[in-house]
């Protein structure tokens, strides 16, 4: 009897556990609790007076102009 396995779990695990570089100006689809992913950039948080954190990635959404 083979052993039970997620469908693709050794992929999922490998992404997850790569840490991702973004650069800025990098072309993102940014989601945001209660809407759908929209297209974005990324920014630079010292730019817009905001500090830097290494935890999230200040974006720049396409269309709505807001941060």
């Amino acid at each position: 009897m083979a052993p039970s396995r997620k469908k693709g779990g050794a992929k999922a695990a490998a992404a997850a556990s790569a840490p991702r570089q973004w650069k800025v100006g990098d072309l993102v689809l940014a989601k945001v609790k209660g809407f759908p992913a929209w297209p974005a950039a990324v920014s630079e948080p010292e730019k817009w007076g905001y500090s830097a954190d290494k935890k999230k990635v200040l974006v720049h959404f396409f269309g709505t102009q807001q941060m």
